[in-house]
């Protein structure tokens, strides 16, 4: 433990040295974490907390219950709940032990079955801006096909390597996106993304996927992996996902063609999603429910 450095070295790490060995030293024996992953995640706590918060070394101020809240549900939201829970079990369990006083307040519940957030019709139209301000033209191209698929189709990171041009379909119903894989299925494309895709086909050849050879095998990372070299505010995949769903729920797709539309057999997060939705005025509401019950 005493050897140990950040594999970066913050100007601050000096500093907040001794303190976060100290800390990590007296947790040790409590708990089933390994050394190096306590210090690991200590150490980047530490140094958000005195690097980009400015508050000062004391225990009882870095290990508050508030302080590990305010970390571990607000800082890199692209972490998975996972990475989140875990983080907070570790500078819980050493909070516990250098700042026993601090444990008063409940903390911030992390859902175990949290959906992505879906995105306003503001932040889209960003991310358009997004797409057709990246620098070269492949990046353009690939953020255009990360919005069409994703928010426009419902696709999934894995899905999206896997569709050639072969596999879209334009005609006088629009345009439909054959999936492949374990859930085979059409999903038909939302109209305000047609006029892109039908770009898009004009650019590809017609022997490769339309995003071109990925540059990794792991096609769950695909998206991910491309937005971390783009410019700007980037979008995440699953939340674009999140997007396109609730924008069929706010239309009135019928729940049972959309999970036909996902390729799913059941539907568990459904009342997550509809607390997206707008609800309907008092007339339109009623008009919807008197139309439906005509048969």
């Amino acid at each position: 433990m005493t050897t140990y450095k950040p594999k970066r070295i913050h100007p601050e790490w000096e500093r907040i040295e001794a303190f976060v060995k100290d800390a990590c030293s007296l947790a040790a024996p409590n708990t089933a974490y390994t050394a190096s992953l306590l210090l690991t995640v200590t150490s980047a706590f530490a140094l958000w907390c005195v690097a980009e918060q400015g508050w000062p070394l004391q225990a009882d101020v870095v290990f508050s219950r508030q302080a590990i809240d305010m970390y571990c549900t607000q800082v890199n939201p692209d972490r998975s709940e996972g990475t989140r829970r875990n983080y907070r079990a570790i500078l819980m369990r050493v909070s516990e032990v250098v700042a026993p006083e601090e444990h008063p307040d409940t903390m911030t519940p992390l859902a175990r079955k949290r959906i992505a957030e879906p995105y306003t019709s503001s932040q889209m139209a960003k991310f358009s801006h997004w797409a057709l301000g990246q620098t070269t033209a492949e990046k353009r191209r690939r953020a255009m096909l990360m919005l069409i698929l994703c928010a426009g189709a419902g696709l999934k990171s894995s899905d999206v390597s896997t569709i050639y041009p072969d596999d879209i379909t334009v005609d006088n119903l629009g345009i439909s996106i054959r999936v492949h894989g374990s859930n085979p299925r059409i999903v038909p494309l939302l109209r305000p993304w047609e006029e892109w895709m039908v770009a898009i086909l004009d650019q590809v050849p017609h022997d490769l996927p339309v995003w071109g050879t990925p540059n990794r095998t792991l096609d769950g990372k695909l998206l991910s992996s491309f937005t971390q070299y783009t410019v700007g505010q980037r979008p995440r995949g699953d939340r674009l996902r999140a997007t396109w769903i609730v924008t069929h729920l706010s239309a009135g797709t019928r729940v049972n063609e959309l999970m036909r539309a996902l390729g799913v057999d059941k539907f568990e997060n459904l009342p997550r999603y509809l607390a997206y939705v707008n609800a309907l005025d008092h007339d339109s509401y009623r008009a919807q429910l008197r139309g439906e019950a005509s048969l």
